[in-house]
């Protein structure tokens, strides 16, 4: 089963994750605006990831890149100083960027391997079920027709 090419298909509603990733970029950032008098500048991308990792877990690494997509724009206009303002990018905001980036790639593609391999699992399980309800089965029927035999001599 390593090679199975409907492994892809762990998650049967892909569209459904990406309203659902639009939906979680705009909670993180309604929650983080919320907190914003309280946080200021620290903490910019923590309800970004949480929203993005859950994504990832329960609808693939797609729909997290969109909620990557998404959240950087409003991460840097609203959470990086100057608040609210378009300025230059120093290297604190690309190397903020960079993190976010690769944390956001990686951690999709691992949980996209993770469900694929939890699907070859359930797979797996399910024809080793079948195999043995088969066996099962034609054992019965040669134990029935070697029963009848001998009940004939």
């Amino acid at each position: 089963m390593r090679h199975n090419l409907n492994a892809k298909r762990w998650n049967s509603n892909k569209s459904h994750g990406y309203s659902v990733a639009t939906f979680g970029v705009l909670l993180a950032f309604s929650v983080r605006y919320i907190l914003h008098p309280l946080l200021g500048a620290s903490l910019p991308l923590f309800f970004f990831q949480l929203n993005t990792i859950l994504v990832a877990y329960f609808f693939g690494l797609f729909p997290a890149l969109l909620t990557l997509a998404l959240s950087a724009p409003l991460m840097i206009f609203y959470f990086l100083e100057p608040f609210g303002a378009l300025s230059v990018v120093d290297q604190r905001d690309v190397t903020l960027m960079l993190a976010y980036l690769s944390y956001t790639l990686l951690t999709g593609f691992l949980v996209e391997l993770l469900r694929r391999e939890k699907y070859n699992a359930n797979m797996a399980f399910l024809v080793s079920e079948t195999r043995l309800k088969l066996m099962v089965e034609g054992d019965q029927k040669m134990r029935s027709i070697m029963r009848k035999t001998l009940s004939k001599r």
